[in-house]
Parts: structure tokens; sequence; C-alpha cells
């Protein structure tokens, strides 16, 4: 690991050409190439996080078939950016109860008046165990988005994508100014990708700031003067979110923006233990300037869950910037904690 830069993710974007046709030989390659960038990647200093794969759009009706051919103990898989079907309920649950991750295209939900059987099934999804609904996200985008981030991840290109953890990397180097400290961590994946490319690799970079737990986007934000759930938050994430602008490069695929998902981040997690915030402050902050409302806790309700969805598209409809949503509904009260695996305790947050 260098300075504190973790590649967050390592992702193999299966050809679209080739996938239906050689299943198999396409994710023999794909885990071929993670294993190659991976140790390339430790070569550089570098040490991969997690090891994802990312299916063209629709997958999902491939689902069957990559049951018995991916291990997603090993790796995470995308199944692609899909349009919802309401006669396929049986087999998303499936899917997801399998390891697989889906992304449901929002806008199409919308139009086809179909955001309450999504709320439904993520619902069901919940019941069986609330980590399966951390496997399924509501996306607004007009076309599928190729990054590195799940479950909104769909191969479009082929070529491997790249994320990485740096919040407390640039907080360590905030004595540089927030420009100068960005501009550091631009030098570290300049090199990573000269590295990747060199060895013949084609590689997307997705430069999204991301937390996990302590690794915490909100503690970022306060040491630069603006404290989450307080006046002038969001105007902090928009000067975060143009440190990330100035480093886009060729590279740059996916969102490239803050993301501020609540079950990944200790500062965020601690407002809401505290009864500090809620889901349409999340909701607020992505109005201005953050990819998602994400890995939100809530009473289980499927009205509210709908209509948060369509309130997220709205948001859209302003932005029009990519926008996708996360939602794990609960039987638990606010202030309640539900247990969420690696993710740890999470207290439940109200609408």
């Amino acid at each position: 690991m260098v300075g504190q830069v973790k590649v967050r993710a390592v992702t193999a974007f299966l050809d679209p050409r080739n996938v239906r046709r050689n299943i198999e030989g396409e994710l023999a390659k794909s885990i071929d190439l993670l294993e190659k960038t991976a140790e390339a990647l430790r070569e550089h200093g570098l040490e991969p996080w997690t090891t994802r794969i990312s299916f063209p759009a629709n997958s999902i009706l491939l689902f069957k078939s990559i049951l018995e051919k991916v291990d997603t103990k090993r790796f995470l898989v995308s199944l692609g950016f899909t349009d919802f079907d309401s006669s396929m309920m049986n087999t998303y649950l499936d899917a997801v109860e399998n390891g697989f991750f889906l992304s449901f295209n929002g806008l199409r939900a919308i139009e086809k008046n179909l955001v309450r059987d999504i709320s439904t099934l993520i619902h069901n999804a919940s019941s069986r165990d609330p980590l399966y609904a951390t496997r399924i996200a509501v996306g607004f985008h007009e076309n599928p988005l190729q990054t590195p981030y799940f479950p909104d991840s769909t191969s479009l290109n082929g070529g491997v994508g790249l994320s990485f953890l740096y919040p407390n990397f640039l907080i360590d180097n905030l004595k540089n100014g927030l420009e100068g400290a960005f501009d550091e961590f631009k030098k570290i994946v300049a090199d990573a990708t000269i590295c990747l490319e060199r060895r013949g690799f084609n590689v997307y970079v997705d430069y999204s700031l991301s937390p996990w737990m302590e690794n915490s986007v909100v503690e970022l934000a306060e040491k630069i003067g603006y404290q989450a759930s307080c006046p002038g938050f969001n105007y902090g994430i928009l000067l975060l979110n143009r440190g990330i602008e100035r480093i886009l490069d060729r590279h740059r695929t996916g969102f490239n923006e803050v993301m501020l998902p609540y079950a990944e981040d200790n500062g965020l997690k601690r407002l809401g233990e505290e009864g500090l915030i809620k889901a349409r402050d999340l909701l607020l902050y992505t109005a201005t300037c953050v990819a998602g409302p994400d890995m939100i806790v809530t009473p289980a309700d499927e009205e509210k869950l709908a209509g948060f969805i369509k309130d997220v598209y709205v948001i859209y409809t302003i932005k029009r910037r990519p926008l996708a949503t996360r939602i794990i509904p609960v039987s638990g009260k606010p202030g309640d904690k539900v247990d969420l695996k690696r993710f740890g305790e999470v207290s439940v947050i109200p609408y």
C-alpha cells in the first residue's frame, strides 16, 4: 500500500461481444486478467482489496448458466444494468441470495410504473437477510455505467477497472492544501495506470472518493472545515468534487464523484446512532453533488421506499448526472441496530 492509498477494487469487464456465446472462455480470461492485474499492482506497492467481475447489461438472463461457473465467494460479480421485470422476482431473489449484484434501470421503472414492485423486491430480499438488499441498486442514467463500483456496474468495453480508497491519504496530505493533496493522489494513480498499460492492459479508473469505516469522507470534510449535518456541508463536498474533477483524465469511467454510503462511513454511522441524520439528509447531499444516497438502513415500509426512489429520480432530472441508490429496509425502528456482517452494526435511520 502506497502512503495509505489502497486499491479498493480491481474489476474485470467481460467483453460484451463474446460473453453470450462463450461464457466459460470469457470468465477464464477475466479471472486471468484479475490475477495478473493484482500481481502487477502488488509489485508496484499497491494491495488490491477486492476483485470483481462485471457482466454486460441484462446478464440476469444468463444467471442460471453463470451460477455454477463463477465463485461469488472469491469474486464480487455484477450482472449489469437490468430492465426490471416483475415476472422475474424469484430469479432476482435467487441471484442476490447466491452473492450476485443487480442494478435496475430506474428510468425505465419510472416510465413503466414499476417502482413499487422494485420496493417489494428489496423488502423481500432484506427480509431473507438484510445483506441481500446491499446487492441491489436502482440506477438513474440514460446508458449503463462501466465502473468498478457495485452494484451499478456494467461491462461496456472490456478491460480492467480500478477504484481507490483514499480519504485518509488526502487528510495526511492537507499540509499541501486540498488541491495539492489531490495532486499527490493523482501521481500514485498515474504511476499505477502506466505500470499496467506497459503490460498491455486496457485500464479504466473511477476516481470517486468513497469511504470505508474510519477511512472517512465525513472526517475529511470536517478537516477542511465542513461538518456533516450542519449548514455548509454540501459546500465542503462540492470542494471535494472539484478536487476530483481536476485530476480526471482519459482513464476516467463511472461516477467520479464524492460518495457517502451511510453504512460504510463511520462518521455517518455515528450521526445515525446519535439521531442526527435521516435518509432525506443524504438525499439532500445528493442533490448538490454526490453520486447517490447509498447503503441507507431504514424501517421497512414499501410505500416510503417507493417514494424515496421517485425522489432520487427527481434529483436526477435536475442534476443530469448518474445516480444510484441502495436502501436496506429492516423490521426495526429508528435507533435500533442491525448487523450487516462485514459492514458491522448499523443504526436504523428514519426517512
